[in-house]
């Protein structure tokens, strides 16, 4: 029997999952640090960090405080599309490179696809709108190129990006996928910094909207 198409969506948008990804990010920085690489590491680390606070920052502003537009129908960044665009392509990049490249433009390109779709998928089962996936991709994206810029002359460990790449099969595990509840421990912050007892949610959003909408039809 086939999988339907909500079960291979799942995979695909599982290829963003923290606990996918961040150990794959965990193996990725081991590489650059016993290979002797510790510049590129700290740059790819502070690229890393900077898109995290930026996806983290974006949604407990919502979550807190209802900081979003209804017009672009944006509560906040895709955090599986940022990561799986910025992790993905630089371990495939660093994968597919050849000894006088150091690393695989095309490699790269196919990381940045495989982004895209989990950027798709995240649409595909209602978790995100189009501008939330657009602005985790793009910001994928920034990462990636800053990793390729500090790291395209630098050669790559093939064994470890092999051996990482093992992780990816644990997207097929819903289990492990979920391993860590980043949405929950949003919430979490969220509610602890904004002092409010509920979570903002998308339908608060475009309340506002509907509420004019219906005043505007009474009129009529």
């Amino acid at each position: 029997m086939l999988p339907s198409p909500a079960a291979i969506w799942l995979v695909i948008t599982h290829l963003g999952a923290a606990g996918i990804m961040l150990p794959l990010f965990l193996l990725i920085t081991a590489e650059l640090w016993f290979a002797g690489q510790k510049p590129d590491l700290l740059a790819w680390m502070l690229a890393m960090s900077a898109g995290g606070v930026i996806v983290l920052a974006s949604k407990i502003a919502f979550i807190g405080w209802g900081w979003g537009s209804a017009s672009l129908n944006f509560t906040g960044i895709s955090g599986h599309t940022m990561l799986a665009t910025s992790i993905l392509s630089v371990w495939i990049g660093r994968l597919l490179a050849e000894p006088d490249r150091r690393f695989s433009l095309s490699g790269v390109s196919l990381g940045l696809a495989i982004g895209a779709a989990v950027g798709v998928s995240r649409l595909a089962l209602g978790a995100h709108s189009p501008s939330e996936v657009m602005a985790g991709w793009l910001l994928g994206l920034a990462i990636s190129l800053a990793a390729y810029k500090v790291m395209r002359h630098r050669r790559a460990v093939q064994g470890v990006a092999g051996v990482a790449g093992a992780f990816l099969l644990l997207a097929f595990s819903p289990s492990w996928s979920g391993y860590f509840p980043t949405h929950k421990w949003e919430v979490g912050i969220a509610l602890a910094l904004s002092g409010h007892a509920q979570p903002h949610v998308r339908q608060d959003l475009h309340r506002p909207l509907r509420e004019s909408a219906s005043e505007f039809s009474r009129r009529e």
